[in-house]
């Protein structure tokens, strides 16, 4: 029986894990008996999106979501929130196509889980707490007895000072989080060995948590270095059950963790409307008297060509003929996309210093029969942990800042993340690069010896590095013959 077990680390951050190898042991003999490398997001590398489309192996275009809100028509608003029957309603992700080829499913944490999908055969643990406590978090039902008896009291958010009092105390805050994915790792265990599932995936959020400890602090009286010890010692935490879990698999089990993007903290924000305001494609009927997001403005829509909405770089046309009160013509779609990539190009921050970011195009980049709804321009801060905004209101003209005021603890996500995987059947590749989100399913797939669905926009990891190990034998063949031939044989 070929089994997967997949687990997300939500934050973990490449270069880190990079600086930190040597006192990564299982991480590092992964590496070295496995495949390794950095994986491309999505643009815009948001959490639902990225972690979506890795576990369906499509482009958000065929599904419709860049961020946790999201537009189903051409209004001027995001105002559907997505939850688990949104994706059910658009797409197949590993839990709905496995179970129908007689594979049994448990997924732990994993986003947009709320509420639990009913898995046939399978179970999940939803990554969100009902507000009515009477409502189950599980499916089936009865699994919510299951993880209580395992687990007494299942912790949803370390941050709850509800429950425990003593959760101003960072160091208490700490052991919390650590309590938190001990738990989700003990269910993986329990996936694995008592109800002896295929398929197992769970998110862990720890690394990402300790970061916004580590950001909220680092300007107080704690030092920013011991809370990079912390950080550091959470990742030798993984690493160490990382070993453990490696160590009950049997050979026919491959273990899989990726993080779908990295994270770090946002220096500053670009203020995109403002941007838009001070550059004439945004008219407001009045200007804010406090800083305001993008839905509680004031915009005259008969003179505004383009806005922002959230907080990923995300540009919208008000093309006419599709956007109720359009007035840009449709001849001059293209055109205008041109002219602001080319000048959102030239951003610079409030010192002069040139950010250089990246502006894609939607149909560059996105494609599916819900890609029309999405935004025009995406934007991309890469030089520096940069992020945007749709805010307006902290003073006319005022485009850039490296004090994220209404967001101190404002998180930044790259677009490169990290994956590994091991196991018997895995080659020793090592490093392989151009891996993206959208082959993470095929791999799944293939680990499992299923077929790959036509809909998966990518190969699988396993067969790219097999093709690699191809040219990289006929190379070496080459070059041999060629040597050979030059001593005269």
């Amino acid at each position: 029986m070929y089994r997967a077990v997949v687990l997300g680390v939500d934050g973990l951050n490449p270069e880190m894990l990079r600086r930190w190898l040597d006192d990564l042991p299982s991480l590092k003999k992964i590496q070295q008996e496995g495949i390794w490398g950095e994986l491309e997001s999505t643009i815009p590398p948001t959490a639902p999106q990225a972690w979506i489309s890795s576990q369906c192996g499509q482009n958000p275009g065929a599904y419709g979501l860049w961020d946790y809100t999201y537009r189903g028509d051409f209004s001027y608003g995001e105002s559907e929130l997505a939850d688990s029957k949104t994706i059910d309603d658009r797409v197949d992700c590993l839990y709905r196509i496995l179970p129908r080829m007689g594979q049994k499913v448990a997924l732990t944490n994993a986003p947009l889980t709320w509420p639990p999908p009913e898995i046939p055969g399978g179970y999940c643990i939803s990554n969100l707490v009902p507000q009515n406590k009477e409502i189950s978090f599980t499916w089936p039902k009865s699994l919510k007895d299951d993880v209580n008896k395992l687990l007494e009291d299942y912790i949803f958010d370390p941050f709850d000072t509800q429950r425990d009092s003593k959760l101003t105390e960072t160091d208490r805050v700490v052991e919390r989080i650590h309590d938190m994915d001990s738990q989700r790792l003990s269910l993986v265990r329990n996936f694995i060995h008592e109800k002896n599932c295929d398929y197992v995936f769970a998110v862990l959020t720890g690394a990402k948590l300790i970061l916004r400890l580590l950001w909220g602090k680092s300007g107080q009286n704690d030092s920013l270095a011991h809370y990079q010890d912390v950080l550091r010692e959470y990742y030798k935490w993984i690493d160490a059950n990382i070993g453990e879990i490696c160590k009950g698999l049997d050979s026919e089990t491959v273990l899989f963790l990726y993080s779908p993007y990295s994270t770090e903290k946002a220096e500053g924000g670009i203020n995109l409307n403002e941007w838009l305001i001070h550059n004439g494609y945004l008219t407001l009927d009045k200007y804010p008297e406090k800083p305001a997001v993008f839905k509680d403005l004031n915009v005259d829509w008969t003179k505004t060509r383009c806005w922002s909405m959230g907080k990923s770089g995300k540009l919208y046309v008000n093309l006419k003929g599709r956007e109720t009160q359009g007035i840009v013509e449709p001849d001059d779609y293209d055109k205008l996309l041109d002219e602001l990539a080319d000048k959102i190009s030239d951003i610079h921050d409030e010192n002069g210093t040139a950010l250089d970011p990246y502006v894609f195009k939607r149909d560059e980049t996105h494609f599916g029969r819900y890609e029309e709804y999405g935004p025009d321009l995406f934007i991309q801060i890469e030089k520096v942990p940069w992020n945007t905004n749709d805010w307006v209101g902290y003073g006319l003209g005022v485009i850039c800042s490296s004090d994220q005021r209404e967001e101190p603890d404002s998180e930044y996500h790259g677009r490169y993340g990290y994956f590994c995987l091991s196991g018997s059947d895995v080659p020793a590749i090592g490093e392989l690069r151009d891996i993206s989100v959208l082959n993470m399913a095929p791999t799944v797939m293939e680990i499992l010896r299923l077929e790959i669905p036509v809909h998966m926009e990518k190969p699988s990891i396993l067969s790219m590095a097999k093709e690699k190990q191809k040219k990289s034998c006929v190379s070496r063949k080459e070059r041999v013959r060629s040597r050979l031939k030059a001593l005269g044989y």
